[in-house]
């Protein structure tokens, strides 16, 4: 009997590879239920562990302030403010030894005045809206210090603190470079 010479050509390597695969797979150990198991649990137990390394290093980043968080920020402004607040204190200061008294034994600041309070809630309620947008700008600047006039030493420095805290975590932007208060 003749094959015919395309079903040879074809048909006798296709027999032949399918035969080699045949014997390949029945005489080849396949790897025990338990051991696949125990690989299988093995690569578990390398996942969770590159988690919690993962988790661990980005808590520790998190914790530190990334070098570039103020990048664009004009401190300048921020520290002719800072001197001016430090020389009114050591004025006042320099006043009280003078007239032998301690700044603890001072009076008590006169109750705020409604234009205080309001010119605070004010600047306040700004804060915190701007706050919960993510951003600072130039017309929020300009604003606060309209109302800095307004508001008690201590009422403002709260609020630039509530501003700087912001900033440093990264939970406020500045739109523009320059000072932010």
């Amino acid at each position: 009997m003749r094959i015919p010479s395309t079903v040879s050509r074809i048909g006798i390597p296709f027999l032949t590879a399918l035969a080699g695969f045949g014997l390949a797979h029945t005489f080849t150990p396949s790897p025990p239920a338990e051991e696949l198991m125990r690989r299988l649990d093995q690569q578990d137990a390398r996942m969770e562990a590159l988690a919690r390394r993962l988790e661990a290093s980005a808590a520790s980043v998190s914790g530190v302030p990334a070098p570039q968080a103020r990048v664009g920020m004009d401190l300048s402004g921020l520290r002719v403010e800072l001197r001016q607040m430090l020389r009114e204190e050591l004025s006042t200061a320099v006043a009280s030894a003078d007239d032998d008294r301690l700044p603890e034994k001072e009076q008590a600041p006169p109750p705020p005045t409604p234009e205080n309070m309001a010119a605070y809630e004010k600047a306040h309620r700004l804060v915190e809206d701007r706050l919960s947008a993510g951003s600072w700008g130039r017309a929020q600047i300009h604003e606060l210090r309209t109302l800095r006039g307004q508001m008690s030493a201590s009422q403002y420095m709260e609020l630039v603190r509530k501003l700087l805290t912001a900033f440093n975590n990264q939970q406020l932007r500045l739109e523009e470079p320059g000072s932010p208060i």
